[in-house]
């Protein structure tokens, strides 16, 4: 089993070159260190296939909408509603704000590969959310070096600094790396994806990798370490600017665009992603509201005449929209596709010249579209519209451009050569090479993240778009499958738990029944040998001893107590100091051997115990309190809390007093259990 990740992002990356230049051996050290141990793969991105929320599918496992990042700018409409100072309500990764987009995703959805594993580092990565860096710290470094590179237009310093410090976290002992090169796509944009500068880029990148690897084998993780490499989207050279902005204003409507970002009475907003994509919002009168429908947007004079003449342009393929009935609409010159859900499939129609090629028809599910479509020119396009549809902030129309054009005209410094955004195959494919060996030929980005959870033995704890992908010589098995076998088991626990529970206190009533008179004895004589305050100390070390990584049946000393003429209160004290005694014997072998590889070894699941990982102080305090007031053992949660450097203080504390509850309520069963016994019969 793998215990490590490390994830260069080869940002702007296009699969097809990438092929070539490992094929004519310019790539020797990502052939050797990646591709011969694992494979190498197109894949596909995500829509908008643009820096940014393309990163988020390799981070977290989800689409951009469904982490409600839908594009490289976007407006959120509600809380412009809400108010119109808030600074959420729009976003550009341009600005400084955009460099904290981890921070706007959707929480109660997203979470990142970092929160699995310890010390994780986030090396100029976009989606920030890295919980042992300071956020003041990666937004600072990641400004200075994007701002040097700018100015200096040499992005082969920016990529030199991610290698060293890849090279600086591996060595701190960092068990997942994600560090971007943005060598390739800002080339790209400068000059075009076939420029020599571009190609240097990507030889700079193998070169980076061979000291990786040096490394790594240096360290002695090298076996334990998976390598990928990953791009968020393709890239195409751009001849033409549509200046998209311009046309709109001709409609009639007044446009908050970037970056004029304060014009009065503004009715619309154009959004552009990667610049060969672009998302355009409009008001419903004085509010936002909610999101037009494309029967809507139809019957309106501005929004229709805008829309026929988009699709009559030069340089756009289509205008999307969503459907009234759980649908979506491509929009072209002579046609439309539709398609609609119809419970777990999907209903896809064309009507005259499909704008989006050669897409197939009928009910389908999403699997099946995502197979048969991989190598179209618009490669899973049903399914990535639905998907960028789901997220609140997504606009009322998404406008797809042509090869060779782009959304962008004004405020483009420098002109862009090379655009990306959109849903051609040569934006959507991108490169994925990962040092374990796939055996899934049509694969997606948002599959890295569970793969790589599965193949380090961590479940995601939150649903993800992707799926665990077959590897070789490894029992994966489908994400979904695993998800549901841990809920059903979780149910089954918790049934067994309550089970567990009614069975000791039944066993309890009954030999307490059974057994009443000869207790009385037995406790009588020890109690006439030995005195009150010696029983105290047996019955100390013996719920000390039991309550240690031995667990021995605690609940039979409380029933032997009762029988020793114990009072119920003076039980229950003895019984909760010397369980939790016990107890931090447990607790301390988790902190103290928290990190060997025998406890790592012998305990695999402690490291990822549901009840500590990414849970609050008083969370953990309230499950150890109600775990442990309740009959029901939970060792490995006392060496779990241990690992995570709980609170000893906390611990004992809480220790004694959950101790002393059930005691408590056993010694009163106990005790009357007979008597009630005796009444029934």
């Amino acid at each position: 089993m793998y215990t490590r990740v490390l994830i260069m992002v080869a940002d702007g990356g296009r699969a097809d070159l990438t092929r070539k230049l490992l094929g004519s051996g310019q790539l020797p050290n990502i052939r050797k260190h990646i591709v011969d141990r694992g494979c190498f793969r197109t894949a596909l991105t995500v829509y908008p296939s643009t820096t940014g929320p393309a990163h988020i599918p390799f981070v977290c496992g989800l689409h951009p909408g469904t982490a409600n990042i839908p594009g490289y700018r976007w407006l959120d409409r509600h809380r412009h509603d809400r108010t119109w100072r808030s600074i959420y309500r729009h976003r550009s990764l341009n600005s400084p704000r955009g460099l904290m987009v981890g921070r706007d995703m959707d929480p109660e959805k997203s979470l990142s590969l970092f929160e699995y594993f310890n010390k994780p580092s986030s090396i100029l990565e976009l989606i920030d959310y890295c919980p042992n860096q300071k956020l003041y710290k990666i937004v600072a470094r990641r400004l200075l070096r994007i701002i040097q590179a700018h100015k200096s237009n040499d992005w082969s310093k920016v990529d030199d600094f991610v290698e060293r410090q890849i090279i600086k976290r591996i060595k701190a002992g960092s068990e997942c790396i994600i560090g971007s090169f943005f060598g390739i796509d800002e080339y790209s944009h400068l000059y075009d994806p076939f420029d020599k500068r571009t190609i240097a880029a990507y030889t700079n990148i193998d070169r980076a990798v061979g000291n990786i690897a040096e490394t790594l084998r240096q360290e002695g993780v090298y076996d334990q370490t998976i390598m990928a490499i990953v791009s968020d989207h393709g890239l195409s050279g751009t001849k033409v600017h549509i200046p998209l902005v311009d046309i709109v204003k001709e409609h009639g409507f007044n446009p908050h665009y970037y970056p004029i970002l304060y014009r009065k009475r503004c009715d619309s907003a154009v959004c552009e992603s990667g610049n060969s994509m672009a998302q355009v919002y409009f008001k419903r009168g004085d509010k936002w509201g909610d999101h037009w429908t494309s029967k809507e947007l139809l019957h309106d004079h501005r929004t229709k005449s805008l829309i026929d003449d988009l699709v009559r342009h030069e340089g756009v393929t289509f205008v999307a929209a969503r459907m009234a009935d759980d649908g979506v609409i491509f929009i072209g010159p002579e046609g439309n596709l539709t398609a609609t859900r119809r419970d777990d499939t999907i209903e896809v129609t064309s009507e005259g010249i499909c704008p989006i090629g050669d897409h197939p028809t009928g009910r389908l599910t999403s699997n099946e579209l995502f197979h048969r479509t991989y190598d179209c020119e618009y490669p899973d396009a049903v399914n990535q519209l639905f998907l960028l549809f789901t997220g609140s902030r997504s606009g009322d129309i998404a406008v797809d451009a042509k090869l060779g054009f782009d959304l962008r005209l004004q405020h483009e410094h420098p002109e862009h050569h090379g655009s990306h955004g959109s849903l051609r195959r040569e934006h959507m494919q991108v490169p994925l090479a990962v040092s374990v060996p796939i055996e899934d030929e049509h694969v997606s980005n948002c599959d890295l993240v569970p793969t790589l959870l599965n193949l380090c033995g961590k479940i995601p704890r939150r649903p993800t778009d992707g799926r665990t992908l077959e590897v070789t010589g490894f029992d994966t098995g489908d994400i979904a499958e695993k998800l549901d076998c841990e809920s059903q088991t979780s149910q089954k626990n918790g049934l067994t738990s309550i089970l567990i529970t009614v069975a000791i206190i039944v066993c309890g009533i009954v030999l307490t029944a059974i057994f009443n008179d000869d207790i009385k004895v037995f406790g009588e004589y020890l109690m006439t040998t030995y005195g009150q305050e010696w029983v105290d100390g047996i019955l100390f070390l013996l719920t000390a001893v039991s309550s240690s990584p031995l667990a021995l049946p605690i609940w039979a000393y409380a029933l032997i107590g009762v029988g020793l003429g114990y009072g119920i209160i003076h039980l229950a004290i003895v019984m909760a100091f010397g369980s939790a005694t016990g107890s931090l014997v447990t607790f301390i072998v988790g902190r103290y051997f928290g990190e060997s590889n025998w406890l790592k070894k012998k305990f695999p699941s402690v490291h990822k115990h549901p009840w500590t990982n990414g849970k609050s102080r008083w969370y953990v305090t309230l499950m150890l309190f109600v775990g442990t007031a309740s009959p029901i053992p939970c060792d490995i949660f006392y060496v779990a809390c241990g690992v995570k450097r709980y609170p000893t203080l906390l611990f004992w504390v809480t220790m004694v007093a959950a101790r002393f509850v059930r005691y408590c309520y056993l010694g009163y069963i106990f005790k009357y259990a007979p008597e009630a016994l005796d009444w029934i019969v």
